[in-house]
């Protein structure tokens, strides 16, 4: 049997390869950007140099161009963003350390009404959460069940109300995706508390 031996060369190029094929996929997001910001969009595109920053964080171009056009598109007179670009950049960092939960709950309590920086961001990281809440939870045909001791759990007694509503409907015979429909709550939400207490160890789901 004949074994191919690979050079420390073949090894750079196929890195070279990814970093280029990185920024390529990079450059059409600033540029599709630049397009629909010229067409009046400015809020998509927002979501593509968002989407080019959590492809390469740091990107100066992408930053540049989501500074001057929210500076742009703010009325004069409005209210101060002196402390905006510090929480961006804290939202940023938990980002690159694959901490997108708390990044969402940073931007949604922080003081940046009106920044479209802020509200790409949160619509960015709102899609890419209710994609991890989907895989964790699996198949929503699977039924909800409280964990054993879970109402002694101390996690228990401090939940949001909307957490603690769709507590209160799990009866060991509900599936999850019945959960989340009748609890006329926003699906990323529904998902998202689910998720919540199963991490807690209050909920725990399985076929019926």
């Amino acid at each position: 049997m004949t074994f191919t031996k690979f050079s420390s060369e073949t090894e750079v190029e196929f890195m070279s390869d990814d970093s280029d094929s990185r920024q390529n996929a990079v450059s059409g997001l600033l540029q599709q950007g630049l397009e629909l910001y010229g067409t009046g969009d400015v809020a998509q595109a927002f979501l593509l140099w968002s989407e080019a920053l959590e492809r390469d964080p740091g990107n100066e171009e992408a930053l540049d161009y989501m500074r001057d056009a929210d500076r742009r598109t703010k009325p004069r007179g409005g209210p101060s963003d002196a402390g905006e670009p510090s929480i961006m950049e804290d939202a940023r960092r938990l980002l690159r350390a694959e901490d997108s939960d708390t990044a969402l709950e940073l931007l949604t309590n922080a003081p940046t009404e009106g920044s479209l920086e802020c509200e790409a961001m949160i619509e960015l990281l709102r899609a890419n959460l209710f994609q991890q809440y989907r895989r964790e939870l699996g198949d929503l045909t699977q039924i909800a069940r409280l964990a054993d001791g879970a109402m002694d759990s101390p996690h228990s007694r401090n939940l949001p109300p909307s957490a603690g509503f769709l507590l209160s409907m799990i009866d060991g015979e509900t599936a999850l995706s019945d959960l989340v429909s009748v609890s006329g709550m926003d699906p990323f939400e529904a998902l998202r508390s689910l998720s919540r207490m199963h991490q807690a160890g209050i909920l725990t789901w399985g076929n019926a």
